[in-house]
Formats: C-alpha cells, sequence, structure tokens
C-alpha cells in the first residue's frame, strides 16, 4: 500500500513541475509564433539533403503499412493535405503509378521546392520496387512544371474544394497534418465533397504534445490544460488536441465506412503511469485513448 501511495505522490510532484514547464514551452511557442510567422514544425534543416530524401521515403514507407491491402496505387489520383515543406512524396506516388497527385496547403512551404529534388527523390527508390517505365513517366511529370499530374495550391483559408478546383481524388492522405487544424469536421466535411465513391482516407496524426525537449519527457503534456488556460497561447497551426475518438465520430458523421484509427505509437512504459494521470478534463476520461501518441485514421467513401 505504501509503495502505491508514494507513487502516486511522484506522479504528483512530476506532474506538477510538468504543468509548469508545460506552460513556459506554450509561451515559447507562442512569442515564436508572433515573433516569426508560420513555420514548419518539421525539424529537418533544409540544407541536410540527404535526410530530407530519407525523411520523403519515411512517410510514403508508413502510409503503405497502413494502406488497405486491397487498394492499388496504379491509375489513382492522389491527394495530399499539408505536405509541409516537401512534395517528394507525390514523386513516389507517381513512381508507383498513380495518374496524378496534387498537395493543398494553408501555407506555401514547399514552393521554392525544385525538380532537382524530387528526381533525387527518384533516384533513391530501392531497386525493384517500381516499374522503371514508371520512374520516367514520373521524372518527365515533376521536371514540367505545367504538368497537370504534378500540382500545388494553396490559400490561407485552407479550402480544400476550391484548392483543388473542381477535381475529385481516389486517395487522400496527409502525415502530421490534421493535429494542427481548427476544425477537423470542417476539414473532413471539406475532404469528402473532393472524394470519390470509394475513395481510400489515410491521415497519420500525431497526438502528443510537439515542443520538443518536453515531448521525449511529458508527451501528453497539452492535455494538462483546461481549454480556456490552453486557448490563451492559442496560434495558427497549435495542436488542437482532438483525439481518436473525435476522428471516428468525424469520418462517420460525413458518411465515411470502415472508419478506424490504428495505434502506431503508444507511450513507452516507464511514461504509462505518469502521462495519463493528472490531464485535464475530458482528457481524463476513459474513451480519450490517452496512451496512445501517434494513431493512422482510415476511412473509405462508400462506392
Amino acid at each position: 500500500m505504501a509503495s502505491g501511495e508514494d507513487n502516486d505522490v511522484t506522479h504528483h510532484l512530476r506532474n506538477a513541475a510538468m504543468y509548469a514547464l508545460g506552460l513556459g514551452f506554450m509561451t515559447l511557442a507562442w512569442s515564436k509564433d508572433k515573433l516569426r510567422g508560420y513555420s514548419t514544425p518539421n525539424p529537418i534543416s533544409a540544407d541536410d539533403l540527404g535526410a530530407r530524401i530519407e525523411y520523403v521515403h519515411d512517410v510514403f514507407e508508413s502510409w503503405m503499412r497502413f494502406l488497405p491491402g486491397d487498394f492499388e496505387i496504379a491509375g489513382k489520383d492522389v491527394l495530399e493535405l499539408c505536405p509541409g515543406s516537401s512534395r517528394g512524396t507525390g514523386a513516389i506516388f507517381l513512381a508507383h503509378g498513380a495518374r496524378s497527385y496534387h498537395a493543398v496547403d494553408a501555407f506555401p512551404l514547399a514552393a521554392r521546392e525544385t525538380p532537382d529534388f524530387h528526381e533525387l527523390v527518384l533516384d533513391c527508390l530501392p531497386d525493384g520496387e517500381v516499374s522503371p517505365d514508371d520512374v520516367e513517366r514520373a521524372r518527365a511529370i515533376v521536371r514540367s512544371r505545367a504538368s497537370e499530374h504534378f500540382t500545388y495550391a494553396v490559400g490561407r483559408g485552407f479550402d480544400v474544394p476550391r484548392l483543388c478546383g473542381g477535381r475529385s481524388f481516389d486517395l487522400i492522405v496527409s502525415c502530421a497534418a490534421f493535429e494542427h487544424y481548427d476544425d477537423i469536421d470542417r476539414t473532413i466535411a471539406d475532404c469528402s465533397r473532393v472524394a470519390r465513391p470509394g475513395c481510400q482516407a489515410l491521415h497519420i496524426v500525431d497526438f502528443q504534445t510537439h515542443s520538443r525537449w518536453i515531448r521525449d519527457r511529458d508527451p501528453n503534456n497539452i492535455y494538462r490544460y483546461p481549454e480556456p488556460i490552453y486557448r490563451l497561447f492559442a496560434f495558427p497551426g497549435q495542436p488542437n488536441r482532438r483525439r481518436p475518438r473525435h476522428y471516428r465520430k468525424a469520418f462517420q458523421d460525413n458518411g465515411w465506412i470502415e472508419v478506424s484509427v490504428a495505434r502506431s505509437r503508444l507511450v513507452a512504459s516507464e511514461l504509462a503511469g505518469p502521462s495519463t494521470t493528472g490531464l485535464a478534463a475530458p482528457f481524463d476520461g476513459p474513451d480519450m485513448d490517452m496512451d496512445m501518441l501517434d494513431g493512422v485514421v482510415l476511412a473509405r467513401r462508400p462506392n
């Protein structure tokens, strides 16, 4: 009994310290936005070419791990939401036979990326993974700035249907984007308007705290604060604190089927106790899946 009480006291003291530290990190993030404006949360340096190439391949491979086995990329039109600083994933989709790739974003973070980079991404495809003909087609498309098969649209209002210009898609993907949307219900409704019958949605969501030092030590830190306190530090792109249940409901409410959230990363065992206690309501509830740090939202439009 004493041991359990000691653990409770230890967790309480640790969580109180993390609460105070988290306020400091949120203040820093808020101040940085006011001084510099929005910037990509991707920690990879723009000068580290090898790491940038590896990152886009890792993102694509992560999608492929969760893409339903009966879904074929060949011949499909792909939409990526908020690719951040790189559209390299689009080059890889084209090399796998996708008919087209279109990316939409609220900020022009990938506007300066060059065709040379996309070709380097294609150079790093594993041998035998794709057909040489598809790779050559992908090269031709990414070299052509006028191609309708590799496009990019940006708008601060992030009106997805408008940014898609009347196009519709067979596959809609994102990686570490949805957690930054102020209104996931609206974004999912917008995606529903550009999704074809049978369209597959696949979204990797980072549910945890984003500030790098505290993320490793208290991954659920952003959930320790009541909504009024958290919103005092609001800025564009601040994590929205939506949980898996919110994604399931939003997709189901918009008529998607086969909706699920796969667990791709859980709280480390040594942090499970402190990281899932001392959280603000409603995040202290049993239906919030607070042990899930990263998840993959999957859904399909009816045929």
